[in-house]
């Protein structure tokens, strides 16, 4: 451990109390022996993409706009500032500046899309996205995040909404950090990435496959989280020489769609004869708040608040975004607006096309490694600035996870139903406010966001 540098975590950020919360969570001390101070990511305010001329700023600093483009509309606006007699509303009349600029060959789209610059196809879709602003926003905070890190050589990205795990609890049998020579002190996070970083390694070494995306904190719905972990991991994890099997951090590939239908039909062929070596699904569902489950589907891992990405893997990701603006927004038929595309799903998707052998992107997977202990968490009810409407079932999926995680190191005869009650979020660095809605969750059996809480305890 001694040996092994500190971590750099680069995070976004809007500011405000969530910057000072990320802040102290990294001057814990046992979280500063192996973290430096976090950097923080600037991140993109929404209303700042209503008008024209910011919104292509906000694009070209995340790279995706022609440089020669760019430049062109950079001179043009200070020339418009120079101009008392200046119309702002005139986006088109910016924009014209583009007619003697060559427009970009080998771009993807409809014969008349391909025929109009980059900037001018991809304002005209986005100026109307309305409520799409704040997916853009965090599309755009996160690209020029990647930028950052693979120029300064950060460790990973993180969002502001994310919590670690820094302590060990107490009710386990055994130390979980044995395989660090018994240092006690490093967190649990720092000790699930230094083992997601090794685990890659050696899958690198072993397969000579690379590795150009790796996530450290991930989540799913509730039917597709259990697919994951009681049937997918235990199927696909790297095995790693020396380690204590099933209990030993280590990573698995990406998992996509067409793995749902693999696992249904292997279901068919064995019917109760196939062993999964999965955590018995009765074992982690005891006291957590559930409903019938329903089958595994869609996208099989959501989020993107603690991840790294390869050099490689950015400059085929901006590449790709570069040729095809339907990367970033589609419409249907019958649709009005066009639709932002989110950062979670346009970047694995990006990575698995750009490295398939194939040109099937499925088998682009083991380039994207997961790792199989996640090393962040995201903070119970801190409302989304996207999906606030999913906050109760984030905060659900994210329980069901680290109940799952607790349980590979729990050979105590403790029953389910009190592990579940909270005892799982006692290793997060919280704040007080949300330690106070785990409470609340633990003995009403019921998710409060933080303003529901606090207009309850003025009640009372």
């Amino acid at each position: 451990m001694n040996t092994r540098k500190k971590l750099r975590p680069l995070v976004i950020t809007l500011g405000s109390k969530r910057q000072s919360y990320i802040e102290s969570l990294f001057n814990e001390p046992c979280m500063k022996e192996h973290f430096e101070a976090p950097v923080f990511s600037r991140g993109v305010p929404s209303r700042e993409l209503r008008g024209c001329y910011s919104f292509l700023k906000h694009a070209s600093k995340a790279g995706i706009i022609p440089e020669h483009e760019w430049e062109a509309i950079a001179k043009a606006k200070e020339a418009m500032l120079n101009d008392v007699n200046r119309d702002d509303s005139n986006h088109m009349g910016l924009l014209d500046c583009l007619n003697d600029v060559p427009v970009v060959e080998g771009r993807r789209g409809s014969q008349e899309e391909v025929k109009i610059h980059y900037c001018k196809e991809l304002w005209q879709k986005a100026k109307g996205i309305n409520r799409g602003r704040n997916v853009m926003a965090c599309l755009f905070a996160h690209l020029i995040a990647m930028k950052t890190l693979v120029d300064e050589g950060y460790d990973f990205i993180l969002e502001d909404n994310i919590r670690a795990p820094i302590t060990i609890s107490t009710s386990r049998p055994r130390n979980a950090n044995d395989q660090f020579e018994n240092n006690d002190a490093i967190p649990p996070c720092a000790m699930r990435i230094y083992e997601s970083i090794q685990a890659s390694q050696e899958f690198e070494s072993e397969k000579g496959i690379k590795c150009h995306l790796r996530y450290y904190g991930w989540l799913g719905s509730r039917p597709n989280l259990e697919f994951i972990i009681n049937k997918y991991i235990p199927r696909t994890r790297f095995e790693r020489k020396g380690k204590n099997g099933l209990n030993a951090p280590s990573i698995f590939p990406f998992p996509v769609t067409s793995d749902f239908n693999v696992e249904e039909e292997e279901e068919d062929n064995n019917n109760d004869d196939t062993e999964t070596a999965a955590i018995p699904q009765s074992s982690i569902d005891d006291g957590l708040e559930t409903k019938p489950s329903k089958k595994a589907g869609g996208t099989p891992i959501w989020g993107a608040y603690a991840y790294w990405i390869s050099r490689e893997g950015h400059q085929a990701l901006i590449d790709s975004l570069q040729k095809d603006v339907g990367s970033l927004l589609w419409k249907g038929k019958r649709m009005r607006y066009y639709v932002v595309k989110p950062i979670d799903k346009v970047l694995p998707r990006k990575i698995l096309a750009a490295f398939s052998h194939s040109g099937n992107a499925d088998d682009g997977k083991e380039c994207i490694h997961v790792a199989t202990d996640p090393a962040f968490f995201r903070a119970p009810m801190l409302t989304s600035q996207i999906h606030s409407q999913w906050d109760a079932e984030f905060c659900k999926s994210t329980e069901f996870q680290m109940l799952s995680c607790w349980h590979k190191d729990d050979n105590k005869d403790v029953s389910s139903a009190e592990r579940a009650k909270g005892e799982v979020w006692d290793s997060l660095w919280l704040t007080e406010q949300e330690r106070a809605v785990i409470n609340y969750r633990n003995d009403e059996n019921k998710w409060l966001t933080l303003d529901q809480l606090s207009s309850l305890t003025l009640e009372n």
